[in-house]
């Protein structure tokens, strides 16, 4: 397992079963030899992905955030998709993907609800939104493809079984990734649901210098007790058109 982040991939750490993590992010000036923390001027996302389970339910993952000012996903959010996000969709639902509350006061608690493997792991952004200009598009992820069939046995044994007949069922989360460049090889040709519905995204407000994350994962079925990586990034929000001016002299 690695550790890190490399290019554009997202950032990864791998965290070990039947245990609490708290991860504290904080900002600096990489021209700071002594590390002091900087507060950012302006508020800022932090995008948390691939939550989910081990095979049958086992190795729960969930992450839990204090202090920020929202969160959202594909398909809304605690108010909404937030302007400026073009990148996410409504039709892309989190019902039976994340379970979301709030444990105290100031908190979330986001929690994994559907089983994953590690081949559904996203590697880019480009994996989990969409590109309204190209092939992965809102409207691709509830289209049946041709064969009728969306999905197949998978993980362990084949014992991930997320099989849709969506020639008579119906064509919802039926849509299959394109063989798009920008999308990880593993993914294209496979049901987007696999992958996509799976993360969140924080708001943090603006001044903050620092943030901390507990990311739990729970036990696993039986030993060798494994654990599961933790894939992590920010995000970049379109300022509105009157939000951009000329620079000053």
């Amino acid at each position: 397992m690695r550790n890190g982040r490399e290019g554009k991939r997202l950032g990864e750490v791998s965290v070990a079963a039947n245990t609490d993590t708290r991860f504290k992010f904080r900002f600096a000036d990489s021209n700071d030899t002594d590390g002091t923390p900087v507060a950012v001027a302006y508020g800022f996302d932090f995008c948390l992905f691939d939550i989910d389970t081990g095979v049958g339910g086992s190795l729960v993952e969930s992450v839990e955030a204090c202090g920020s000012l929202n969160y959202f996903h594909h398909g809304g959010g605690k108010n909404g998709i937030p302007e400026g996000r073009g990148y996410l969709c409504d039709n892309i639902k989190v019902d039976g993907y994340l379970e979301i509350t709030t444990p105290s006061a100031g908190c979330t608690l986001v929690t994994g609800l559907r089983e994953g493997t590690g081949a559904d792991n996203p590697a880019t952004w480009d994996d989990v939104v969409v590109d309204p200009d190209g092939d992965l598009t809102c409207e691709a992820y509830d289209m049946c493809p041709s064969s009728g069939v969306s999905g197949f046995a998978r993980g362990p044994g084949d014992r991930v079984v997320d099989i849709q007949t969506c020639a008579t069922d119906g064509s919802e989360e039926a849509g299959l990734f394109p063989s798009s460049i920008d999308v990880s090889p593993w993914l294209r040709g496979k049901p987007m649901r696999y992958t996509m519905p799976k993360f969140v995204c924080f708001t943090f407000p603006a001044g903050t210098s620092s943030f901390e994350l507990t990311y739990r994962v729970g036990l696993g079925a039986s030993a060798p007790y494994y654990g599961r990586n933790f894939f992590f990034s920010g995000a970049s929000v379109i300022a509105p058109d009157d939000a951009c001016g000329s620079s000053p002299a």
